[in-house]
């Protein structure tokens, strides 16, 4: 297939700190890419590394000299980096990227593709295959490709050839108009920064697409303290983003938080209350019940026992629950909440 619209670049942006044992993979794949050379750049925004990630980088680069472009960013964090790197990008389209992704070798032709399909739309994305390594990794992947563990995520749970709008994609590819319409991201979030970004594009009425001709593979946390962490991390920052722009949240976000809220009054009130401890047994029997059903499919793909996966999705849920209620005690969710009201 000819892409009419030759005159399209791309520029990748890859944000990363301390990567070095995915950032090898993820630049060379990038580097041996089916389209032309002409058509992308590739940008790594460095979050000062103390491993050997930018060392990594630096030898790739020597190698393809034109196509990679090193920046530092001093703040760290995320939304920092994006900004740089976008602020850098001279393409039609910027495409983020993370460091922990593998991608076939006709990733970037197929967003192409996707492009001309769709020129009018603001964003297109595809599917992200979760992978893990080792037992509790394998464990991992199942639970964060399964609808009881991330809700109606279309782009880490469709298993068929689909496509259509959405409400948003991971690793958006993002016409250059989109930040000169909207602004950049939001820098006093230290995560989650999309969630926020993408709520103000709709309110612009700017649309997502996904297809699942475009498909990357996301390296998720080898052990269930990663997991814990990153659940802990994703529930307060998704509770804090929603107090920069009100409404950015959908209800698979809010799910954890409804669920802490109510298991607690639950647990309280059986202590005082006798009635509600047949209630607070109700409920668990009815999690374990539901979570052994979602649990029976690892069987099925590797023969793992229930009681691990039922463990980890619950893991998951419980601290992803647990981090939107510890948010309303962050410093950051009232000082982003009064910049708000005073603007």
């Amino acid at each position: 297939m000819i892409l009419k619209h030759e005159h399209i670049k791309l520029s990748v942006l890859i944000v990363a700190r301390n990567e070095e044992l995915y950032i090898e993979k993820l630049l060379k794949s990038l580097c041996n890419q089916t389209l032309a050379k002409e058509k992308y750049e590739i940008i790594v925004v460095d979050g000062n590394s103390d491993d050997e990630s930018l060392d990594i980088v630096r030898s790739i680069k020597n190698i393809f000299t034109n196509e990679i472009s090193i920046l530092v960013n001093s703040k760290q964090t995320l939304p920092p980096g994006w900004n740089l790197g976008i602020q850098a990008a001279r393409g039609d389209y910027i495409l983020r990227i993370d460091g922990h992704t593998l991608i076939p070798e006709d990733f970037l032709e197929n967003y192409l593709r996707l492009i001309e399909k769709q020129p009018d739309v603001e964003c297109v994305g595809g599917i992200i295959e979760s992978k893990g390594t080792g037992f509790q990794g394998s464990i991992n992947q199942y639970v964060y490709s399964h609808p009881f563990g991330v809700g109606n995520s279309k782009f880490r749970t469709t298993k068929v050839v689909w496509e259509g709008f959405v409400d948003t994609v991971p690793y958006g590819a993002y016409k250059r108009e989109v930040f000169e319409k909207v602004g950049y991201f939001n820098e006093d979030l230290k995560r989650n920064e999309d969630i926020e970004f993408h709520k103000r594009m709709k309110d612009q009425g700017m649309r997502f697409f996904m297809s699942t001709t475009i498909r990357s593979t996301y390296y998720v946390r080898s052990s269930l303290k990663g997991l814990i962490q990153k659940s802990l991390g994703d529930g307060t920052w998704n509770i804090i983003a929603n107090q920069a722009v009100p409404g950015s949240l959908r209800n698979r976000h809010k799910a954890p938080l409804f669920a802490f809220v109510v298991g607690l009054a639950v647990l309280i009130s059986a202590l005082f209350f006798s009635p509600m401890r047949w209630a607070l047994g109700g409920i668990v029997l009815f999690y374990l019940a539901v979570a052994a059903w979602a649990s029976r499919g690892i069987i099925k793909e590797s023969g793992k026992l229930y009681i691990p996966t039922i463990w980890t999705f619950f893991c998951l849920h419980f601290f992803r629950g647990f981090g939107c209620f510890r948010a309303y005690f962050k410093k950051e969710f009232w000082i982003i909440r009064k910049k708000r009201k005073a603007s």
